[in-house]
């Protein structure tokens, strides 16, 4: 879809109708008119979007994508442009708040979803201002550490997904709480509470994770990068490789390789958690266009913030 792109130069700023036009799995190019110095009229914008779809028509090629829609593709796109020119424009300062305010919501949200009892505000008092409020129980208080431990290490984190980086990453989301075998890999079986799903036997584990990283290192190239972050998210809990914490490890990761690839980063919100499941059921039967579709609607709205204004 065609969005209107504001590019400033000096004091002055020109209007631009923009489209990203898909020319391969992962390759892009953006497509611009120009509109004026002044905010176009709906009628100015319906005559400049038909000479960018004319433009684009002769650019635009079929991916075939395995389970993402060209639609989401497109917008996801629109997002990971606007993402980046976000990036480039906002000042450091503002950056770091609003990156401290999305690491407080990511950790609430995250929680919350696998049973912290901490409210969104309980779990600002605890990262920004250092306050532990009254009543909060020692394990949710350190998964609310954990969570802001996690971040940091992603961020720095230069190497890929591997099982060295999932077991660490597992290690510091469990650290201090009752978990008592955090950041190893299971060596006993384990059940869901509330799912239908059994995650494989203890002996059968390692097995299934050294297919998820051959078959990451196969399509990791080949696949939409959505497709690869949401895909490694419902492998990983299927195959439920820790004691506790698997679906937080999970989502970590996937918003690592979604971080590695331009994307913004983002989280599960915790009013949605019935989707969700309901989602991750849909990949537990290998139903993974219905369960990528389902992520998308998930998270679409939270990280437009970053991106596009549509036409």
């Amino acid at each position: 879809m065609a969005y209107v792109e504001i590019i400033k130069r000096g004091n002055k700023q020109y209007y631009h109708l923009t489209k990203n036009v898909r020319l391969g799995i992962n390759k892009w190019k953006k497509i611009r008119v120009y509109i004026g110095e002044k905010k176009p009229l709906k009628k100015e914008l319906e005559k400049h979007a038909r000479k960018v779809e004319e433009s684009a028509k002769a650019l635009i090629k079929h991916a075939n994508y395995l389970y993402i829609s060209d639609h989401d593709a497109e917008t996801l796109q629109d997002i990971k442009e606007g993402y980046k020119d976000w990036l480039k424009k906002t000042p450091k300062s503002l950056k770091e708040k609003l990156n401290e305010d999305f690491m407080i919501r990511f950790t609430y949200n995250t929680n919350a979803i696998e049973g912290n009892r901490l409210t969104l505000r309980q779990t600002a008092l605890i990262l920004k201002d250092k306050v532990i409020p009254s009543g909060v129980r020692a394990n949710d208080y350190n998964e609310a550490i954990n969570g802001k431990e996690c971040l940091d290490f992603l961020r720095e984190y230069k190497g890929d997904f591997n099982e060295a980086m999932m077991c660490k990453i597992n290690g510091i989301l469990t650290k201090n709480t009752d978990t008592i075998y955090g950041g190893r890999v299971r060596f006993f079986d384990v059940k869901i509470q509330g799912s239908s799903h059994v995650p494989p036997p203890h002996s059968e584990v390692k097995h299934h994770l050294l297919n998820l990283f051959k078959w990451y290192s196969k399509n990791k190239r080949k696949l939409h990068s959505f497709e690869l972050a949401v895909l490694v998210h419902a492998k990983l809990t299927w195959i439920h490789p820790f004691e506790d914490g698997n679906g937080r490890t999970a989502r970590a990761i996937m918003n690592f390789i979604l971080m590695e690839k331009g994307y913004p980063m983002f989280f599960i919100p915790f009013e949605k958690r019935e989707a969700y499941y309901m989602a991750l059921e849909k990949a537990d039967k290998e139903n993974y266009r219905e369960y990528t579709s389902d992520l998308v609607a998930l998270i679409i709205d939270q990280i437009r913030s970053y991106g596009h204004k549509k036409k």
